[in-house]
């Protein structure tokens, strides 16, 4: 019985993390934007003007945005700002993803992020600066690097102190009644 719990709770948790992965896609992508241009020959939408781009949890805010479309879907939004920002709620816990640059790219078909140009990005307290930053959203895996010719010669990583809050909690399995009976039948 506990055996069944155990896989039951380890599906559930599997079900869970596998949704979480990218629920945002799922849902409608609204845009608010001072004047928008539609180029038919390319395929491609450009925004101007306190652009602010919501779908689900993502919310982005640029200076000006081009949005690209690959089989009439889109699939990458490119964005600049003094700086463009991008923020995204998890769905697995109440975490956030806060990334700032002067230059964004976000991929949606790959799920990643691309900052370039004073790159910051902030995940569950860990702070990082860079030049640019590769942000891979669905695994939360990421690089960064300097500019050998601009004044962020380095990055900087900040990471938080652990503490006990921050650890995951994991299920508690209580025995039941007949498994204890069972065992003890069993001696």
């Amino acid at each position: 019985m506990l055996f069944r719990r155990l896989c039951a709770a380890l599906l559930f948790a599997h079900c869970c993390v596998s949704q979480a992965i990218s629920p945002d896609h799922n849902k409608s992508i609204e845009i608010d934007a001072d004047s928008a241009e539609f180029i038919e020959s390319s395929g491609l939408t450009k925004y101007r003007g306190n652009v602010i781009i919501r779908q689900g949890s993502i919310i982005i805010a640029a200076d000006e945005v081009t949005i690209y479309y690959q089989n009439n879907k889109v699939n990458r939004i490119f964005c600049t700002g003094s700086p463009a920002s991008y923020t995204q709620g998890s769905a697995i816990d109440q975490t956030h993803v806060f990334a700032r640059a002067e230059t964004i790219e976000y991929q949606l078909t790959e799920d990643i992020i691309n900052l370039k140009t004073n790159a910051s990005l902030t995940r569950n307290g860990t702070f990082i600066k860079g030049d640019s930053i590769n942000y891979d959203l669905a695994d939360g895996t990421w690089k960064a690097k300097g500019d050998d010719l601009g004044g962020q010669k380095r990055i900087q990583l900040v990471i938080p102190p652990f503490t006990q809050s921050t650890r995951p909690v994991l299920p508690v399995f209580e025995p039941e009644e007949n498994t204890e009976k069972q065992v003890e039948k069993d001696k």
